[in-house]
């Protein structure tokens, strides 16, 4: 099962016992689906189409409960449908008029006597709002896996509808982007924290905490991967570093001889060449007596000087601790 699914299956189950919001979800999950049809003469027909059998049978119970009208639950499959099942609830349509003029959707001087969103009566109140915002999921809400990026969308039939749903999110300080996408306006979040704060908002507790585990987890391991990123570029760095001394060192050698070098030069040239792996606290370590961190940076870089002395033909001048010159 999906992440959608499971949101949805929680969504289907969050009670709704005022009239006024199942008033607002009715209208949304109609408007949302596709689900009026016009027949002529003031006749509608009215269905509500999902892949989601608790949420048709949420509306079902909606319908009995707060408007008394028995719908009719059809399960459809098919070729034409990829062999997936869906269902359908229908409305008579001797029900139809009362119940479009109930949810505020009729509109005798509008095209086919209907509107594209309900009255501003409809989604007045907070609880309303949420309604309208749950069904409008229900129906074409989508989430993609969280594991790869954040994206909550819902595939809105016309814009008009689009600014509902953002109207009524707005309210509670949630603002989505919109976008036309062919024939369909989109409402979305990209970021966790809207879409665990919208999920929140319509009661999908349950899916706030796994997406809240996600997150975790998701922090967690991109925290491991820079840390380990930061790592394997030091080394890398400590390792071009050592190959660079190292080459000088073999230079000396090979041009002045690193015997002729100043004993503490000299020591410093063997532990590198020796461990082109270990860092300057490391290479310290190794000499007796042990020195820190920046003398060896410092002697590591007189023999770098010597080095490059040497390609350019310049007299070097060898100071140690015996005062060593070359002859």
């Amino acid at each position: 099962m999906s992440f959608t699914t499971d949101v949805r299956g929680e969504l289907a189950r969050v009670k709704t016992n005022d009239v006024c919001c199942a008033r607002s979800e009715l209208a949304s999950a109609l408007l949302a689906s596709g689900g009026i049809t016009w027949r002529g003469q003031g006749r509608y027909a009215l269905c509500i189409t999902t892949s989601d059998a608790a949420t048709v049978r949420r509306y079902f119970s909606m319908l009995k409960r707060h408007w008394g009208v028995a719908g009719e639950i059809q399960v459809l499959t098919g070729d034409a449908l990829n062999h997936m099942t869906r269902y359908r609830l229908v409305v008579d349509e001797t029900e139809a008029g009362a119940l479009l003029h109930s949810l505020r959707l009729t509109d005798n001087p509008g095209f086919l006597g209907l509107k594209q969103v309900p009255g501003e009566g409809i989604t007045h109140f907070a609880c309303c709002k949420k309604a309208f915002v749950r069904a409008a999921f229900l129906m074409c809400g989508e989430i993609n896996s969280l594991e790869k990026h954040y994206h909550l969308e819902i595939a809105a039939p016309s814009e008009p509808f689009a600014h509902r749903v953002a109207e009524c999110l707005a309210y509670f300080e949630l603002t989505p982007g919109i976008a036309r996408r062919k024939n369909k306006w989109v409402v979305y979040f990209k970021r966790a924290e809207a879409i665990s704060d919208m999920l929140s908002l319509l009661g999908a507790g349950a899916a706030v905490l796994a997406l809240e585990n996600i997150r975790v987890r998701k922090e967690v391991s991109n925290h491991v991967n820079r840390q380990m990123n930061f790592d394997q570029s030091n080394i890398n760095r400590v390792v071009d570093a050592a190959e660079t001394m190292i080459e000088d060192i073999r230079y000396i050698d090979s041009e002045l001889g690193l015997e002729k070098l100043p004993k503490s030069l000299r020591e410093m040239a063997y532990a590198r060449a020796n461990n082109p792996e270990t860092s300057l606290s490391g290479l310290g370590e190794l000499l007796d007596p042990p020195i820190g961190k920046s003398g060896v940076n410092a002697r590591l870089r007189r023999l770098t000087d010597i080095a490059n002395k040497l390609r350019s033909g310049e007299e070097i001048r060898l100071r140690g601790e015996r005062r060593e010159e070359l002859p």
